[in-house]
């Protein structure tokens, strides 16, 4: 989570390193952000009583900024005031085209929480215990830090590649709608929204507790529960291509057409393809691809079996035209 503490150590080069990692991630998001780095910057150090300090330490400095803050800077959020001898400040809500970041504090737990809801974008984060989540869609929320005996965080919707970090003595938890994922170190994935919540599991094992009940999965397991339904039954195994968009490799052997083009569509976020006639399902390939775009892949595509590649409504749909293959 970005609080004003967090950007003060930045400025002043006492940010622990996965805090510079958020801000530099943060700066990135928007033009917006770093604008408001930039003024934040120039108030905290314009204030005279922090001129020359190596230390935040001053109450009487950060009352001047805050002061400056409220007559100059238009705040986006609620401001939360923390207990803490590090000097505090506003949350934000960040309103950007690919995501929007709220906070809150949470007063039972008295942790501050950050919802991240990402639009049309992939959102890389890193919490504060080192695990690793790559949010596709959908909106999550989880604390600056883990408090109490296990760590919890919310996938309400969307889909998120979860890379937990260890921890026997603390498990992970995630929750959905009516359902509850809980692991001690794992890679897997999530996949939610109002009716089906669906969990694959890249490795280790996690337990994926449901109102119709839990099932473990492991390495290479997936299962899916319908809240319309009330049913919870085991996924068929993924294609080798399910976990591409984490490790930016694309795999094909004799595959058909027909689900290389949806490998596609779902690596390449956003993107459209569409076959000329289903004649071409049946037209197979065997190739590998290591983080090469999707022009690349397109014209390895389109040489390997004699095919032509059409850019239509604007670009925003991509037709492959060509005779077809037999079985």
């Amino acid at each position: 989570m970005i609080t004003d503490e967090i950007l003060v150590k930045y400025i002043v080069g006492e940010a622990e390193a996965h805090e510079v990692a958020m801000v530099e991630q943060w700066r990135k998001l928007d033009m917006a952000n770093e604008k408001h780095l930039q003024q934040f910057k120039t108030l905290w150090t314009e204030s005279a009583a922090v001129k020359n300090h190596t230390k935040v330490n001053s109450d009487k400095a950060w009352q001047k900024v805050q002061q400056r803050i409220r007559t100059e800077v238009k705040p986006k959020a609620k401001l939360v005031i923390f207990n803490s001898t590090w000097l505090m400040a506003a949350s934000f809500a960040l309103l950007l085209g690919i995501g929007v970041f709220f906070f809150n504090r949470n007063a039972n737990t008295k942790e501050t929480m950050l919802t991240a809801i990402i639009k049309d974008s992939v959102q890389n984060l890193v919490l504060a215990d080192g695990s690793k989540i790559i949010v596709r869609e959908g909106a999550f929320t989880y604390p600056q830090t883990f408090e109490g005996s296990k760590r919890k965080v919310i996938l309400k919707t969307g889909q998120a590649f979860f890379d937990i970090a260890p921890n026997k003595e603390k498990p992970f938890e995630i929750t959905t709608e009516n359902t509850t994922i809980t692991v001690l170190g794992t890679e897997f994935e999530i996949n939610s929204n109002i009716d089906i919540t669906e969990v694959k599991v890249r490795e280790g094992k996690v337990r994926f507790n449901t109102p119709k009940g839990e099932i473990i999965l492991t390495a290479g397991m997936g299962a899916q529960y319908n809240r319309k339904t009330n049913l919870l039954e085991k996924l068929k195994p993924e294609s080798k291509n399910t976990f591409a968009y984490v490790t930016g490799e694309l795999h094909f052997e004799n595959e058909t057409l027909k689900e290389v083009i949806k490998d596609l569509n779902q690596f390449y976020h956003g993107t459209h393809i569409e076959l000329e006639n289903k004649a071409l399902e049946n037209c197979k390939i065997t190739s590998s691809f290591n983080h090469d775009s999707l022009e690349t892949v397109l014209n390895v595509i389109a040489l390997t079996l004699n095919l032509e590649i059409e850019h239509t409504n604007g670009s925003k749909t991509i037709l492959i035209k060509g005779m077809g293959c037999s079985e």
